[in-house]
């Protein structure tokens, strides 16, 4: 029978006891920061990119390059079909159908693409769409004189947002 004396007496540990001990502790410490260091990175990782963006202007933020990138070609063949009509090469009948409706459909391109992932971003860049559409019926309908003012008006309203839309992707 033991008693409360012998529960205070401490066996001695035996040399096969005491390097299990230590090979053990070592596992128990290299595992637990291996776990942390994996649990950090999951963390980190799986955070959305827009969070790590939070507070970068929107200009690099990933989400709006990315629309950025998508809307470079349709935006590259509207400034070229714009150039027709300002540079009054629609004069003639059969050259004027051609330009009218490439500008039409460069318009109705950019516009049915998906808004920016930033509302102001989205906001500035489409000003003066609006215009070179209605410049685009214009002539598409024979009015020439009508579709060289509506589409100078929609490069005038573009041209006043432009500097805007530069600082709100610099994020100023």
């Amino acid at each position: 029978m033991t008693g409360p004396k012998d529960l205070l007496v401490r066996k001695p540990i035996s040399r096969v006891d005491a390097r299990r001990s230590k090979p053990t502790l070592r596992r128990v410490a290299a595992l637990t920061a291996l776990l942390l260091v994996i649990g950090f990175a999951a963390a980190v990782s799986q955070r959305p990119a827009q969070v790590q963006a939070e507070g970068s202007p929107p200009g690099i933020q990933p989400a709006v390059q990315k629309w950025m990138k998508q809307r470079e070609k349709p935006q590259i063949e509207l400034n070229d079909a714009l150039v027709a009509v300002v540079q009054r090469r629609i004069e003639q009948p059969a050259v004027a159908r051609a330009a009218c409706r490439r500008l039409s459909v460069a318009v109705t391109v950019l516009t049915a693409m998906a808004a920016a992932p930033q509302g102001q971003v989205d906001q500035l860049s489409r000003v003066g769409l609006d215009k070179f559409q209605q410049g685009a019926a214009a002539c598409l309908a024979g009015d020439i004189t009508s579709a060289e003012r509506l589409v100078g008006e929609g490069l005038a309203a573009r041209n006043a947002v432009q500097e805007t839309l530069d600082d709100t992707l610099d994020g100023e």
